[in-house]
Order: structure tokens, then sequence, then C-alpha cells
């Protein structure tokens, strides 16, 4: 006589079906790492304010400060990319688009960095290099 308390093989623990926890799990990671992107423009605002508002050079707040700009960086180059991945695990056009558009906007603005980067480098007018 089979026993009652065995789990279908298809299902997971909780007795869903398999495909409905990764579909919901992948929803939220889709949402999670969406927020992750959003908020990383703060996140690298609230950086520069207390990286450079810090006059004491408290380590307190300098450690805030690093936390949040790496929060921003990885906001930026590492969301489009997980982002892409969770949608194309499941059938979401619209997310896999919008990660699309986010990838392209995030090299955009790494790209238009650099090239601040080496502008900001160049000489001074009137100084020899």
């Amino acid at each position: 006589m089979p026993s009652n308390d065995s789990a279908p093989v298809d299902s997971t623990p909780s007795g869903r079906p398999a495909t409905v926890s990764s579909s919901v799990s992948a929803k939220r990671v889709i949402t999670g790492v969406s927020l992750w992107w959003m908020a990383s423009p703060v996140a690298f605002i609230l950086s520069a304010v207390i990286g450079l508002g810090s006059r004491d050079r408290d380590p307190f707040w300098e450690g805030v400060s690093v936390v949040l700009l790496w929060s921003g960086i990885g906001g930026v180059v590492v969301a489009p990319a997980v982002g892409l991945l969770a949608a194309l695990r499941v059938p979401q056009r619209p997310a896999r688009r919008r990660f699309a558009i986010m990838g392209a906007i995030s090299l955009l603005v790494c790209v238009l960095a650099v090239l601040f980067w080496e502008f900001a480098m160049e000489c001074a007018p009137g100084q020899a290099c």
C-alpha cells in the first residue's frame, strides 16, 4: 500500500509544481534586480555626497560611502546581466526587452564615464604635458 506522505516527483517540497515555483522565483529575481538597477544612481549620488561631505574622514562614513559606491557599480554592471539571464529562464518577453534596454543604457553610461575620465585627465590650458 503506497504511503501518502511522499511528494510527487515533479513537485517542490511545498507541493507546488516545479515550473510554478521556478517561475515565481525568477519573477522575484527580475523584480529585485530591476529595483537594484533603478536605485544605483541614488547610490552613486549618496556615495559622492557622503564621500565629499565628510571633512573629518570618519572611518564609518568612509565605509558607508564605499559600500554605496560598489552597490551602484554593481547595479549598473551586474543587474542587467543577471536580469537578462533570469528573464531568459522563464518565458518573459517584456522582461527580456526591458533588461536589454537596461544593458544598453548601462553601457552608454559606462562609455560616457570613461570618456569623461579621459577628458578630465587632459592637461589644463597653458600647462606642458
